[in-house]
């Protein structure tokens, strides 16, 4: 073991790497053999629905670094080319892309902040409201007082009027 803290982490980290990068190439080696399986029963349209899978977990490998670029255009052409040995022009006609996998909406943590700021916003409006009555109450108050005030100048002005 590395007595150098830095290399210690780097240890780690190539850890993580090297198991991700072997599920990842775990991933390709079934996509792949899936297409040869679906040319080998002759069903095209199986056959073009995993080479166009294969060829995007391809991309997504290459885009990741787990394999080079080229290496990657490689697969997907030998892919493509096998494929091609069943599939005809309905099948690719006849194909449906599949439904995007819905997007998680976080962790747990950002679920739990969400709903605090929903309970914050909740508050502030119950407040508005309550401020709104405050207000109009006062303002009620204050026409009152005033209509008292001038019924008493109204009052005081007749008295000495008499």
């Amino acid at each position: 073991m590395a007595n150098i803290k830095s290399q210690k982490k780097r240890i780690i980290t190539n850890e993580k790497r090297r198991m991700r990068n072997r599920a990842v190439k775990s991933q390709l080696k079934t996509a792949t053999r899936r297409v040869k399986d679906a040319v080998a029963a002759s069903n095209g349209a199986e056959a073009y629905a995993a080479a166009l899978a294969a060829c995007r977990l391809m991309d997504k490998a290459a885009s990741k670094g787990v394999i080079h670029k080229n290496q990657a255009a490689n697969r997907k052409s030998g892919i493509m080319m096998l494929a091609n040995t069943v599939v005809t022009d309905a099948d690719r006609a006849a194909y449906v892309k599949p439904e995007p996998k819905p997007q998680k909406t976080g962790s747990k943590k950002a679920a739990r902040k969400a709903a605090k700021h929903a309970a914050v916003v909740a508050a502030a409006e119950e407040k508005a409201v309550r401020r709104e009555k405050q207000l109009k109450m006062e303002a009620e108050a204050a026409a009152r007082k005033a209509k008292e005030a001038a019924e008493a100048e109204a009052a005081e002005g007749e008295e000495a009027a008499e």
